[in-house]
């Protein structure tokens, strides 16, 4: 919005990717390419476990470069309350991991296999200050979404079209692709992420 300013707190998701990928602890479980995972021998039923068994993966392999490895990024954000009798003090986190790294050793806080790459602007008093309508207040509030995400995530495009270089916590160099795999969200978010109207499908077309 013109004459409205915000703040926005980030880092580079790529040093983040490169953190995880050169992480010793981490090392030995890092997965680095699809596989297909079957019930029995006659191969009739398919198992799907971690992101490298299903069937993502596969299409987004078959057409990188023979050598190339993929770093499917994953992206989870919420806005938090912090405060209900302090002026109501909100912050809106945005975390990182990638699905090479087994699930297991993703949702233990000790493995540090989650990073916080930014804290988004909260402006709602801001953007209500403004004279704007409720109405216009609400798009104002979720294109400042999309455009803070915008930013932030602006240098996966190149190095998941080119590729980069990374060392793992092995010593091993691989050309690794980061390409955005799944973004975690509850309901709301799922909404302000595809943007479609709250009570509705984020992910189909089925009617509200």
């Amino acid at each position: 919005m013109p004459g409205v300013t915000h703040t926005i707190r980030y880092r580079d998701p790529i040093e983040a990717i490169q953190s995880l990928w050169g992480d010793p602890a981490l090392a030995s479980h890092l997965v680095y390419r699809p596989r297909k995972l079957f019930s029995s021998c006659d191969r009739q039923n398919r198992i799907y476990t971690e992101l490298w068994t299903g069937q993502w993966w596969h299409a987004v392999q078959s057409r990188l470069p023979y050598g190339a490895t993929v770093a499917p990024v994953i992206i989870a954000s919420d806005k938090t309350q912090l405060t209900n009798f302090s002026g109501g003090k909100s912050a809106y986190p945005v975390y990182l991991t990638i699905g090479n790294i087994p699930k297991a050793l993703r949702r233990k806080p000790t493995k540090n296999a989650c990073i916080l790459i930014a804290y988004l602007p909260v402006e709602s008093a801001k953007l209500k200050g403004s004279g704007l309508s409720k109405v216009n207040v609400k798009i104002q509030t979720q294109r400042l979404f999309h455009e803070a995400m915008r930013l932030v995530l602006s240098p996966l495009i190149k190095a998941g079209t080119n590729g980069i270089q990374m060392t793992g916590g092995n010593g091993e160099v691989r050309k690794v692709h980061p390409i955005l795999a799944c973004y975690a969200a509850d309901f709301p978010e799922q909404c302000l992420v595809a943007c479609t109207k709250y009570g509705t499908c984020p992910k189909c077309r089925a009617p509200a």
